[in-house]
């Protein structure tokens, strides 16, 4: 996915917002800020490719903002705010998925809860954390699912011996619990994956560590910090394994702009809310709504996920 005019007054909200959170220092948030409209415009006028994906420029972002002020993780406090507040109201959305008559049935309500899970993130211009009825929310997912591929997606695993599962947000994973169970529980070979380093609030292994996710399947980390899938920011042992393993399912807007712009010899299943305007449009789908989509394997503009 290309950026848009929307993509960029996003990311440059999202930018003020992150300096915010890495220093009280007004003067240094407009340096950052000055640095950070510099960058945007490169992008616009000689940005091309990869360059001009807006999880690329936003990487470069949250680099830019933890290298000028010091802060390696602005959103380290509210990744633990927001696990805590997950694993709260994970016993009321496991108990939703438990009472499903069938394990197919089950496995639907699972990925309802892991898209809608997609929700805790933050700086998503015009998107707010419905933490006080997120559980019931859950409940009523199906009402906001506009691409259910959940079926095609149940028959893909009954012949898939291992899955590559690519996190997205702290908080969001603790919402993942009750879908890698279910993939455990059919024999499936499960990998996780959370990012290596900080970016945004994305999981890393101290949040799959308060969600237990060791319960159910290996973690590994991407080997860095990066929106999305972006090779040059990724290990060589997972670009293997992404290589090796026979399905991938990705979580959350962030992979939908970049796995589909590169070439993925086997199936991809997207599990997301569409929080902004952009994402909604390139899925042809109102904004607000969650997701569960599966691409097959397709050719990308910009070639195979192989290391820079």
């Amino acid at each position: 996915m290309q950026m848009n005019s929307q993509c960029v007054s996003c990311l440059l909200q999202r930018g003020f917002e992150e300096a915010q959170l890495a220093t009280s220092d007004l003067d240094l948030q407009l340096r950052v800020m000055t640095k950070l409209v510099k960058i945007m415009n490169n992008a616009l006028t000689r940005g091309k490719g990869v360059g001009r994906i807006p999880a690329y420029v936003g990487t470069i972002r949250d680099q830019t903002v933890q290298k000028m002020t010091g802060c390696s993780d602005p959103y380290l406090i509210l990744k633990r705010e927001s696990n805590e507040a997950a694993l709260r109201l994970l016993p009321r959305i496991e108990g939703f998925i438990e009472t499903a008559e069938t394990q197919e049935e089950q496995f639907q309500r699972a990925c309802l809860a892991a898209s809608l899970g997609n929700v805790i993130e933050y700086g998503v211009s015009g998107h707010e954390i419905p933490w006080n009825n997120l559980d019931k929310l859950v409940t009523r997912a199906q009402e906001e699912m506009a691409i259910d591929e959940h079926l095609q997606l149940w028959q893909l695993l009954q012949n898939v011996k291992s899955v590559l599962f690519l996190t997205d947000n702290a908080g969001e994973i603790i919402f993942d619990r009750p879908l890698l169970k279910i993939l455990t529980k059919l024999g499936i070979e499960v990998t996780v994956a959370v990012k290596g380093s900080p970016v945004l609030n994305d999981a890393m292994l101290e949040d799959a560590s308060a969600a237990r996710l060791e319960e159910f399947s290996k973690v590994i980390t991407t080997g860095g910090g990066a929106v999305g899938v972006i090779p040059r920011w990724c290990s060589k042992s997972f670009l293997r394994l992404f290589d090796e393993v026979d399905l991938v399912v990705a979580k959350g807007m962030g992979h939908w702009e970049t796995l589909p712009e590169f070439s993925v010899p086997k199936p991809t299943a997207h599990l997301l809310r569409t929080k902004c305007e952009p994402v909604a449009r390139s899925l042809g789908v109102p904004k607000g709504r969650n997701i569960v989509k599966i691409l097959k394997p397709h050719k990308g503009r910009f070639g195979p996920l192989t290391a820079e």
